[in-house]
């Protein structure tokens, strides 16, 4: 039976992402940092805090190993600018010193622009989409397309190689989002390894790349 006549005949699970599901880009750390005043002090500390919160935040929606590198070369205006809000506990100054537990909310719209635009691969939903629904048993898959017609091309040969229909959810920027069968996807993460694919598996479904 095909994906598609199953999603509209069957009785099924919704388990919303995306825009339905709002993504909660958080993250909290302890900073102690020394320097020749305290206003340079607690500077160098929310500096290292927040690259230290950004990279946690959006390491389970990214690919890790470019996430690393863009925080890394990033400026601290840059990652200032996909703050939304900060908080503080425990602050302890002294005329060299600073520290505090510090909190931040991450705007996740300013977080996807800012990826896209350091070529990190990643899958955070976008706020302005739809909701998408994966039935029960199924596994969503969020592929992102670095060159989308060639990559999706190929795609649909890896799956049609092992008998896999794709059932397209969401297309937000270069990813696309599909659900596959439960039962298949030990065969479908096989072919793709076996065709150069990329795969991350994470609490929200399958990330794939080339």
């Amino acid at each position: 039976m095909r994906i598609n006549k199953f999603l509209y005949a069957s009785m099924f699970c919704l388990i919303a992402v995306g825009a339905a599901l709002a993504v909660e880009l958080t993250g909290s750390t302890y900073v102690n940092v020394t320097s020749d005043t305290a206003a340079q002090a607690k500077n160098k500390a929310f500096n290292s805090a927040r690259r230290d919160v950004v990279l946690r935040a959006l390491r389970q929606y990214a690919n890790s190993e470019q996430l690393e590198e863009a925080v890394k070369n990033a400026s601290n205006e840059d990652l200032l600018n996909i703050i939304s809000s900060s908080s503080l506990d425990s602050e302890k100054v002294s005329d060299t010193t600073y520290s505090a537990n510090v909190s931040f909310v991450i705007d996740a719209d300013a977080a996807r622009k800012w990826m896209e635009k350091n070529s990190v691969q990643n899958w955070l939903p976008a706020s302005n989409g739809v909701a998408v629904v994966v039935p029960e048993n199924f596994v969503m898959v969020t592929a992102t397309l670095l060159q989308p017609i060639l990559d999706w091309a190929d795609l649909n040969a890896v799956a049609r190689s092992v008998n896999i229909d794709l059932a397209t959810q969401k297309i937000v920027g270069n990813n696309i989002i599909f659900a596959i069968i439960e039962k298949d996807s030990a065969k479908f993460n096989s072919a793709l390894r076996s065709n150069g694919w990329r795969i991350q598996q994470s609490d929200a479904g399958l990330k794939i790349w080339k």
